[in-house]
């Protein structure tokens, strides 16, 4: 277990950047509006999410079946603030992070903070990584 860690840490960082690039592009792009006020919310006062939200767009745009899916999570997590984000849209990334509106939301949020914490863990543990250990030499004396 100890010797694949790297790998179990790396594939997680992946999993959740996917999660976020997905989801957050989905966002970007809801509809009444409401994807447009995050995406500029998001470009002045939150720039992860900001390029989470660039990347997921062109993810979504050429894979149909993540755009499906982020869709779905994007407004499951998003749907309670819907209205205060048409009536204040400057503050939108302010209403996203200050509160937790459902499961979805809380995991939409989890996922935001954990990829660039990962990120750094998947460096550390490859650093760490057991390195092979040859006993013989592959030279002749």
């Amino acid at each position: 277990m100890r010797r694949f860690l790297h790998w179990y840490v790396v594939a997680l960082f992946l999993l959740v950047l996917l999660y976020d690039c997905v989801v957050w592009g989905a966002a970007a792009r809801l509809p009444d509006d409401v994807g447009k006020n995050l995406l500029n919310s998001a470009q002045r006062e939150a720039p992860l999410a900001y390029a989470y939200m660039r990347a997921g767009m062109l993810l979504d745009g050429a894979v149909p079946t993540f755009d499906e899916w982020g869709q779905r999570h994007a407004t499951a997590a998003l749907s309670d603030g819907f209205v205060r984000i048409k009536e204040d849209p400057t503050v939108s990334m302010d209403l996203v992070f200050s509160q937790t509106w459902n499961a979805q939301h809380a995991t939409l949020k989890f996922c935001h903070w954990a990829a660039p914490v990962l990120a750094l863990l998947s460096v550390v543990f490859w650093l760490r990584r057991p390195k092979k250990v040859s006993l013989i030499s592959g030279r002749r004396r």
